[in-house]
């Protein structure tokens, strides 16, 4: 068996796309994997994934995605700080509840964070914020806990930024404790595991429609669904789109951007 074929056998377990993990550092990763565990074949260890619960979660943290970045696609972070939290205030004054799906080491939620911090928090001293960021891997939510990042993943914050919230220690910039206390991290599992609710806007960018089967997508879909509020925000990839099947659960806001609103006739 070689690597493609073993990829098309075991990315259906894990509701996947095999073509998305056909590259050089994931076979390498999966080759590793089989000499730890004694094996020598591919179709050796598609036997083991098959029966081992054990090595099936191993081998699902193999294929997690951690490339990210802070204020990712600049232009959506601009977005939400002209247009949808202003909009999003301007109808509520209770409460404004975020969550990033897939937030591997908290760029994301650290962004959104920082966002409110410098635009919003003195404007609107009263209103709380909650920002909720799940991964399916604990260990990559521990290491986002504690805000240590390389130089290359701040290529998009500006400098004044940088100076004020991070400090730089071994050669990691560490960031500032009052941003990280603003983000709530919790392991969770978006394809198995009952969905959060009562979000005003909701993160799920290169993950479930990049690398998730079509199947898988649709599911996501109908959980993010019901955890909007009546009028809420997904955001996905801007090279991602959603599944043709489901458009009108959600109305293009910004295209370009992949920003959608939740259709609710009522």
């Amino acid at each position: 068996m070689v690597f493609d074929e073993f990829l098309k056998e075991v990315a259906p377990l894990f509701g996947l796309q095999q073509r998305r993990f056909q590259r050089k550092g994931v076979k390498r990763k999966v080759e590793r994997r089989i000499i730890e565990v004694g094996l020598s074949h591919f179709d050796e260890y598609l036997l083991k994934v098959q029966k081992d619960p054990e090595e099936r979660s191993y081998f699902s943290k193999i294929l997690t995605v951690t490339i990210s970045r802070f204020f990712r696609d600049n232009t959506v972070f601009h977005l939400l700080e002209t247009s949808i939290i202003p909009e999003i205030i301007k109808k509520q004054s209770d409460e404004l509840k975020i969550w990033s799906i897939g937030c591997a080491n908290g760029e994301e939620p650290y962004s959104f964070s920082l966002l409110w911090k410098e635009k919003f928090e003195k404007v609107y001293p009263s209103l709380p914020l909650s920002i909720l960021a799940t991964d399916i891997d604990a260990k990559m939510i521990e290491r986002a806990k504690e805000g240590r990042y390389r130089k290359s993943t701040l290529k998009e914050v500006p400098e004044e930024i940088i100076q004020k919230y991070f400090r730089i220690e071994n050669g990691f910039f560490v960031l500032d404790g009052a941003i990280r206390e603003g983000v709530a991290f919790k392991k969770h599992d978006i394809i198995h595991e009952a969905p959060f609710s009562g979000m005003d806007i909701i993160f799920c960018r290169n993950l479930a429609f990049t690398y998730f089967s079509k199947e898988c997508q649709i599911d996501v879909l109908k959980k993010i669904y019901p955890s909007l509020n009546g009028k809420g925000y997904l955001i996905i990839g801007k090279d991602e789109s959603l599944p043709l099947t489901y458009p009108a659960l959600f109305v293009p806001i910004f295209p370009t951007e992949r920003i959608y609103q939740k259709f609710n006739p009522k």
